[in-house]
C-alpha cells in the first residue's frame, strides 16, 4: 500500500508530532519547537494534498464503474460496449441485449463499491450493489430493484476494459444468470 492509497497513518503521525512540539513550544517558549511543529503541520498538509492529486488504479476502476452506470442510465450503448474488452464479444452482445430489455432510471445508484487489484495492478475486480428504478421494455411498469455485481477488469492499451461480468444474488451472494429476472 502506498501513500496515495491511505495517507491517514502518515497524516495522523505528523499531526501528533506537531501537537507534541506545539505543547513543548508553548511550555518552553523556544522558537525551534514552534518551527518544528510548523514543519510537521506542513508535512501533514502536503501528504493530504498529494493523496488528493494522485489517482490510484483502484480509483480509476471506481470511476469506470460510475461512468458505466451513467452510460447505462443514458442508454449510451456505444459507450457501454466500448467498456468491454474487444475479445469478449459474448459480453458485448449480452450488454446490448440487457440495454434493449430494460431502461435504468436516473434514481439508480451504486453502493458498497469496492475494488481489489491483482496482477501488478493490471487486473481489478469491482464489487458493488445497485438500487433504483428499472423499466422492462416489454412491460409498461417500472419497479424498484436491488442488484449486486462483480466485474473483472483488465488494463488494455492504457484503458480499463471489462473481461467478465457476474451478477450475484443481492441477499445470498450466489451467482445468478445476468439477464434473468430476480425472484425476490
Amino acid at each position: 500500500m502506498n501513500l496515495a492509497e491511505n495517507p491517514w497513518p502518515a497524516v495522523i503521525l505528523a499531526l501528533v508530532f506537531a501537537i507534541l512540539f506545539l505543547l513543548r513550544g508553548s511550555s518552553t517558549g523556544l522558537m525551534k519547537h514552534w518551527l518544528i511543529a510548523g514543519f510537521f503541520l506542513l508535512i501533514a498538509g502536503s501528504v493530504y494534498l498529494y493523496e488528493l492529486s494522485v489517482i490510484t488504479p483502484a480509483e480509476e476502476v471506481e470511476l469506470q464503474v460510475q461512468q458505466l452506470l451513467q452510460n447505462c442510465i443514458d442508454n449510451n450503448r456505444e459507450q457501454v460496449v466500448e467498456a468491454i474488452s474487444d475479445g469478449q464479444m459474448g459480453l458485448k452482445a449480452m450488454a446490448m441485449a440487457g440495454l434493449s430489455l430494460a431502461d435504468i432510471h436516473d434514481d439508480f445508484h451504486l453502493s458498497d463499491l469496492s475494488v481489489a487489484m491483482a496482477g501488478e495492478n493490471s487486473r481489478a475486480v469491482s464489487h458493488f450493489r445497485g438500487n433504483g428504478t428499472v423499466s422492462v421494455s416489454s412491460l409498461s411498469q417500472s419497479s424498484h430493484v436491488a442488484t449486486r455485481w462483480e466485474l473483472t477488469w483488465q488494463k488494455e492499451n492504457d484503458a480499463w476494459r471489462i473481461i467478465n461480468i457476474r451478477r450475484l444474488d443481492p441477499i445470498t451472494g450466489e451467482e445468478m444468470q445476468v439477464l434473468k429476472r430476480a425472484e425476490h
